[in-house]
């Protein structure tokens, strides 16, 4: 039975990875990155997150349509379970760019209004803002740049919890270890868990800083095969990370948990 949920765990595993951002910070899933409207090109804005507060730059234009930007130190709360980021907005000035050396006495800056930022599970969040009375909100999502590569080898942890199946000896937690290889081209994705013998297969797509993949996994060793998805999939030169759930066709159960593990190919 453990070996059954420990296979649909590794099904997930298979299909993704997620490590550096979603679990960054222990107060929430980490919401730094550049946010953006896809139909208003031009603007943007940037959030750096560590711990339960945000340090933002946000470019946009004045009236006149010069580029502009402003900056605030946003603290969290959870209201209502809502998450939610509040602080001043600010604009600055300074010396000029090109000027050697540098004055950091001409630095200055002022308050202009207020900027909070409210994100529900999924996309997209919500920034409100103000500056000198004019009043903004607008529906954001994080910007993708270009997708992550998760080709290789690494050795995974892995915690996931089986409801629903139809033999109920199988509900319950599993933790497990094994070694995961995966091989991407593009959105194409594949992975095989050497231990359980599973083998996983599906399309990455990239949303910010974070990948998700969706797909389906099959064990002939114990006969399970069923469709997997990943989120909050992160990857850098150590390891990876991410959120896993999984649907077995054969046993009725519904998984869901986290896969983090560390390089082994270099």
């Amino acid at each position: 039975m453990k070996c059954i949920r420990l296979t649909l765990v590794v099904l997930l595993l298979g299909a993704s990875s997620f490590l550096r951002s979603a679990w960054a910070t222990s107060f929430s899933n980490d919401q730094s990155d550049l946010w953006w409207n896809a139909s208003e090109n031009g603007w943007g804005i940037q959030f750096v997150q560590r711990g339960s507060t945000i340090f933002a730059t946000m470019f946009v234009y004045d009236a006149s349509g010069n580029p502009t930007f402003y900056v605030a130190t946003m603290e969290g709360s959870k209201p209502n379970g809502v998450l939610t980021f509040t602080g001043d907005l600010f604009t600055s000035h300074g010396s000029w760019f090109g000027a050697v050396p540098y004055n950091p006495a001409i630095f200055g800056g002022a308050k202009v209004g207020t900027m909070t930022w409210q994100k529900q599970s999924g996309d997209p969040g919500t920034l409100t803002y103000s500056v000198n009375g004019v009043n903004v909100t607008k529906s954001l999502v994080r910007q993708p740049i270009r997708n992550d590569d998760y080709t290789g080898r690494y050795t995974v942890g892995l915690h996931f919890v089986a409801t629903a199946c139809s033999n109920p000896s199988k509900n319950g937690p599993t933790d497990g270890a094994d070694t995961m290889n995966f091989t991407q081209n593009g959105t194409t994705i594949s992975a095989s868990l050497v231990t359980l013998g599973c083998n996983y297969a599906g399309t990455y797509s990239q949303n910010g800083q974070f990948g998700t993949i969706s797909g389906t996994y099959s064990c002939p060793a114990n006969g399970d095969a069923g469709t997997f998805d990943t989120s909050n999939m992160v990857v850098t030169p150590v390891g990876m990370v991410m959120r896993v759930s999984a649907s077995s066709t054969s046993t009725g159960c519904q998984s869901t948990g986290q896969i983090g593990g560390v390089r082994n190919d270099q």
